[in-house]
């Protein structure tokens, strides 16, 4: 038996035979083509899916020639529109729709060329050529060269720090390699030579000068982000002057072109090149400059040393208006995690420490940092010192998460602090053995009662952490509005639990002082003083967000129940399993687990007639002011908010505003309902005709505290 091998048969020819009959335009597809197998695909000759696909009347590649010479006004334009771009960059649009449509980024990146990456390819501007070609090949270039890496510096800052991909930032090279062969020090160098050769042209004096703010501006750009500078201010005071000789650039948009998409290494749909107004995008750069020069006062001595102080400055970074792009959050991340310290005197371990004390072991011979000094193992203090090592150490990466985290967007922060709930529960469960390991050694407690301060501690966190899941779903509208009911009822339940909390710590807190008195110990008397006011403070706090949250669940409970909100139709829901998939992140605390549905519902049904939910409501109302009054009386260092003063005071402003609306529209509620009631128009308070609307974010005086908009539908 012979074997004859492979039958083999060019069919190019056949191919091109086909596709000379495939009109331009049109779309290769089965008429059979599934969705599914659609998405997954790539749709051949369907310019919204095929980035190859050249229309008729269009080229392959672009026309326009990068080495030919442009009058200096252009490369002023080019130069703009690069800067709109780069920031577009900076907001989440891919290097492909910004950077990236430049055709001379696009020539010095290409695979072909090489260090010292120019224009025209292997070869440097020789001696004897005109300004205007000098102009390119000098002056843009080494604009674009800096531009690049400055790309280079920004991708690298962010990829160290935690952000996510697509959601915040598109880190996608496409294929290219942002000039790996030149330093950044290589680009200012560029740039240098490009400055100190313009004085020497023959361009006129204003866009001279207009080009060589410009190359300052990318020089101060990529000197910041090497760190080589550190105020920020410096690039805002260029861009001034930028903004100011814009108008003498005459637009030149063939110098950029989206069919550069054709030839990046890229599995998405081509998309369209970004379009920004040079308004804006100074307006951007602006925001951004601000922004890093705010994360850079969130290093100063006094915040650092405070765990407190430090949190509420992270905090107030993250809302500011509007929120910080991705680099500036990445900066910030560096500045307080890029080292092994806090500033220079602040260890993480001293943080995590100083918490502790602060909240559950004031004046206590256990939080003082000498303890763990001390190398004799028969010492009870060198015992206890090495537990509270070991807790320390299990809980340290889930506490750095509160800072780290809050640097994220608004919904990411609130993801990941539902992951941090289950987390904390099996911490406390470590906490527990720990106290009992302690208490063995040195006993903590006031008669009967003990004080299981690591137990409290990480008990506080995980109340904490469970108040901020839900405050940002408010914020973040994840819930509907008649589940508002629910959740400020569940909210004013925790709130119940860390006011506990406090109040089991005060009274240690006055104990281990009254034994600190009779010692006459000045440093545990001042310990104890300051955390006296600190705890004031957070219970004062925690009474005033309490009386706010029971306040709007009762108002939200009796505007469902006299159907002013109407819940969803929903015909197979079941009550149950709607609670257990609203409380699904909370559904598997073990330590302190969250009530039943039954007790929402024993609770719903105690609250009374609408005359009595608003009386009730009135009176929560006053205290929540009354409490809010207390609080705006405590200093920084008390309350713990040393360098967000200006923060503080106008968070204190919006809940004082949402106090007076919430007596507002009770007030317009027990008017309308007394009102209905007195004309006979209502045989029941299910038939009010009252309506309520809730405000979208952004519209409501504080983002947490959502007050329904009432009024009558007769």
């Amino acid at each position: 038996m012979s074997y004859a091998g492979p039958k083999i048969r060019d069919v190019t020819g056949e191919f091109d035979a086909a596709a000379k009959q495939l009109p331009p335009g049109r779309l290769v597809k089965d008429e059979y083509f599934t969705l599914f197998e659609a998405v997954g695909a790539l749709e051949i000759m369907d310019p919204k899916m095929d980035s190859g696909f050249v229309p008729e009347d269009d080229t392959a590649e672009p026309e326009f020639d990068v080495c030919r010479g442009l009058l200096p006004t252009e490369v002023l334009w080019i130069m703009d529109q690069l800067l709109g771009l780069l920031i577009g960059w900076h907001d989440g649009y891919p290097l492909s729709q910004t950077v990236f449509t430049s055709l001379h980024v696009d020539r010095l990146l290409s695979p072909d060329n090489r260090r010292p990456y120019n224009l025209h390819f292997g070869s440097s501007v020789s001696t004897g050529v005109s300004d205007t070609e000098q102009v390119i090949h000098l002056v843009l270039r080494a604009y674009c060269l800096a531009l690049v890496k400055s790309c280079a510096l920004v991708l690298h800052t962010i990829q160290l720090q935690n952000f996510y991909e697509e959601e915040d930032f598109v880190t996608h090279l496409f294929g290219r390699e942002l000039l790996h062969g030149l330093s950044a020090e290589d680009a200012l160098g560029s740039i240098g030579e490009a400055m100190n050769w313009l004085p020497t042209s023959d361009i006129q004096k204003d866009v001279r000068d207009a080009l060589s703010a410009r190359l300052d501006f990318i020089w101060t750009y990529v000197s910041l982000l090497t760190n080589d500078l550190n105020d920020w201010h410096d690039l805002t005071d260029v861009l001034d002057t930028i903004k100011a000789t814009h108008h003498l650039a005459p637009p030149i948009p063939e110098a950029f072109s989206d069919k550069v998409q054709r030839q990046l290494a890229s599995s998405t749909p081509p998309r369209p090149m970004m379009q920004v107004s040079w308004d804006l995008a100074c307006q951007k750069w602006r925001e951004m400059c601000e922004d890093t020069v705010a994360a850079g006062r969130l290093t100063t001595e006094d915040i650092c040393q405070s765990p407190q102080s430090l949190q509420r400055a992270i905090w107030a970074f993250a809302y500011r208006d509007p929120p910080p792009n991705t680099y500036a959050r990445a900066y910030l991340q560096t500045i307080l995690f890029g080292a092994e310290r806090l500033g220079e005197n602040t260890s993480f371990f001293d943080l995590l420490l100083v918490d502790i004390r602060d909240l559950v072991l004031a004046g206590d011979p256990l939080a003082n940092p000498d303890n763990f000094l001390i190398e004799v193992p028969s010492d009870p203090r060198h015992q206890s010192a090495r537990i509270m090592e070991v807790f320390m150490d299990k809980v340290f990466d889930e506490y750095m998460n509160f800072f780290r985290m809050v640097c994220q967007n608004r919904c990411r922060i609130r993801r990941t602090f539902t992951q941090s709930i289950g987390v904390l529960d099996s911490l406390e469960a470590v906490a527990v053995q720990t106290d009992a390991d302690l208490d063995a050694i040195t006993p903590m407690r006031n008669g009967d009662v003990l004080l299981c301060p690591m137990t409290c501690w990480v008990r506080y966190q995980k109340l904490q952490i469970m108040i901020w899941t839900i405050q940002l779903g408010i914020e973040t509208d994840v819930y509907l509005p008649h589940e508002l009911s629910l959740m400020y009822w569940l909210l004013s339940w925790i709130l119940e639990r860390k006011l506990s909390l406090i109040t089991h710590s005060e009274v240690f807190l006055v104990w281990r002082m009254s034994e600190a008195n009779g010692m006459r110990d000045t440093r545990v008397v001042a310990e104890c003083l300051s955390s006296q006011d600190y705890l004031r403070s957070l219970r004062t706090q925690v009474e005033a967000e309490r009386s706010l949250s029971i306040a709007l669940w009762q108002l939200f409970t009796v505007l469902t129940a006299v159907k002013a909100i109407k819940p969803l139709k929903q015909d197979y829901a079941r009550e149950l399993l709607l609670y257990e998939a609203r409380m699904k992140s909370y559904l598997g605390l073990t330590q302190d687990p969250i009530p039943p549905l039954s007790e929402y519902k024993a609770a719903r049904s105690a609250l009374g007639s609408v005359q009595e939910v608003c009386g009730t409501t009135t009176a929560m109302t006053k205290q929540a002011k009354s409490h809010l009054a207390e609080l705006k009386k405590m200093t920084p260092h008390q309350a713990r908010y040393v360098g967000t003063e200006e923060q503080f005071k106008r968070e204190v402003k919006q809940m004082e505003t949402t106090c007076v609306a919430i007596a507002v529209q009770t007030s317009q509620l027990l008017r309308l309902s007394v009102h209905q009631a007195e004309m006979g128009s209502a045989t029941s308070e299910e038939k009010l005709g009252i309506e309520a609307t809730v405000p979208a974010p952004g519209s409501r005086y504080h983002d947490w505290w959502v007050v329904p908009q009432i009024k009558s539908t007769k």
